[in-house]
């Protein structure tokens, strides 16, 4: 393993990395494997069954757009098995990393930077106002205050003549 993580990480994490790594690789391979088969198989499929068709029916198959009708030859075997073998072969190294991915959940948060945006800090300081406001409320000497201070400020109201 290259010393390319330096020293942040520990050696179970190093070695968990390579896992996934090897894993994400090996799951490449077989995948290129079972689709080149995959996509020689079909190949030779489609070719059996264009051929017990009919010279009349045969000579209708053609692509879109194209009066040509459609020829099996090794032409299109190399590119059924490279094509398969490109689908199998990024179908299983992406299952296999979505799958394998949990492993480094905890190698993620190494390092990580708290930034926070501007929303994020306004909802965290709003959140600990409201927490801080319910701790106030459970004193009854500042529900006192409270009462008091709203009898001195209707009272004030009416006497200025604005309630």
């Amino acid at each position: 393993m290259s010393r390319e993580f330096g020293d942040t990480l520990s050696k179970d994490d190093v070695k968990t990395i390579a896992d996934v790594r090897r894993d994400i690789w090996t799951s490449g391979f077989k995948g290129l494997a079972y689709g080149s088969v995959g996509g020689y198989t079909l190949h030779t499929f489609l070719k059996y069954c264009v051929n017990s068709l009919t010279e009349a029916s045969r000579g209708k198959l053609s692509l879109p757009g194209s009066d040509k009708p459609i020829h099996f030859n090794r032409n299109t075997a190399f590119f059924s098995v490279m094509a398969g073998g490109a689908l199998g072969s990024f179908l299983l190294a992406t299952t296999t990393g979505k799958n394998k991915v949990h492993h480094m959940h905890d190698i993620f948060e190494i390092g990580k930077n708290e930034y926070k945006t501007p929303y994020q800090q306004a909802y965290e300081n709003a959140k600990k106002a409201k927490e801080q406001q319910h701790v106030d409320d459970a004193s009854p000497e500042l529900r006192r205050q409270r009462l008091l201070s709203r009898r001195r400020t209707m009272s004030q109201r009416l006497t200025e003549g604005h309630g």
